[in-house]
């Protein structure tokens, strides 16, 4: 790809820097910076902004989406209820978009990011195998409110079809030790703060986007330990929200890691019906 445009030192850089590392991590295509995508998210950013009396992290009853996807036309900055509609006007030759919306808190573009990466749903969207193009922007409102779009327009990524991909990777260090709340939450019993004391951060694996992935084991161990921690699987089959893909599957503790600690990971399953093994480990941070 590309070198990216986006100034040195900004939240934009920083956070498409984090993506694209994590995407070949996890065995994924790089993204493109795309200036029309860009320009799309600056004037959501600017909508959001400007209309600040909205709560965007509701969702709007007659819909179902999230107000931070949708504008209303009868709205200041309005320039497309759904994010295709403002990559259109844009002027991106958009056949495909998604987009997510994220919070630097102070800490920039890089916390932003990683905000999204610890959870299932929006780490998902980061993970999308399809997408070339990608655009962002980050505010300097005291949230750094940070809007950012995949797009598909006249080019898209395909990979192989034996791929199998992890995350966190093998060798990774400095894993955090639990999962970022989300809306909507994949776990009916944790909400808010809970996830700081309920869960694991998130463990996924995915297969090549067209197959289907079925579990028959996912487990993760402590290193020294031979009882695999207590967790949560979750798989399309068993989602709540309806929202995973049926080449995933997520496993979440029911407890934190624990820090500078080694955990062992083992997945065994099919890929459209052909059998796939992987152990792996990774190591957490502070």
């Amino acid at each position: 790809m590309p070198a990216a445009a986006y100034a040195a030192g900004s939240q934009e850089l920083e956070f498409f820097t984090q993506l694209n590392v994590f995407r070949a991590l996890h065995g994924l295509g790089l993204v493109a910076q795309s200036v029309a995508l860009d320009k799309a998210n600056q004037n959501h950013l600017a909508y959001m902004l400007t209309n600040s009396d909205v709560n965007y992290s509701d969702v709007d009853p007659k819909t179902g989406v999230p107000y931070a996807h949708e504008e209303d036309p009868a709205r200041p900055g309005y320039t497309g209820v759904a994010p295709i509609d403002r990559a259109r006007f844009a002027g991106y030759a958009v056949t495909w978009t998604g987009e997510e919306v994220s919070y630097g808190l102070g800490r920039g573009g890089a916390n932003a990011f990683a905000s999204l990466l610890g959870t299932v749903y929006h780490r998902q969207g980061l993970m999308f195998q399809a997408p070339h193009d990608f655009g962002i922007s980050a505010g300097n409102d005291k949230y750094q409110t940070t809007t950012l779009s995949f797009g598909i327009a006249d080019k898209r990524q395909r990979n192989a079809s034996d791929y199998f991909g992890a995350y966190p990777a093998d060798k990774q260090t400095g894993v955090p030790l639990s999962m970022v709340a989300e809306v909507p939450t994949p776990f009916a019993d944790v909400v808010g703060n809970d996830f700081a004391i309920k869960t694991s951060y998130p463990i996924d694996v995915a297969s090549e986007e067209s197959t289907t992935l079925k579990v028959e084991s996912f487990t993760m161990t402590e290193a020294g330990q031979t009882v695999a921690l207590d967790a949560r699987l979750l798989t399309a089959d068993n989602d709540p929200s309806k929202l995973l893909g049926k080449n995933t599957a997520y496993l979440v503790g029911k407890a934190p890691f624990k820090a500078n600690t080694t955990y062992n990971v083992s997945f065994k399953g099919t890929v459209n019906g052909v059998a796939v093994t992987k152990t792996w480990s990774f190591a957490t941070g502070q």
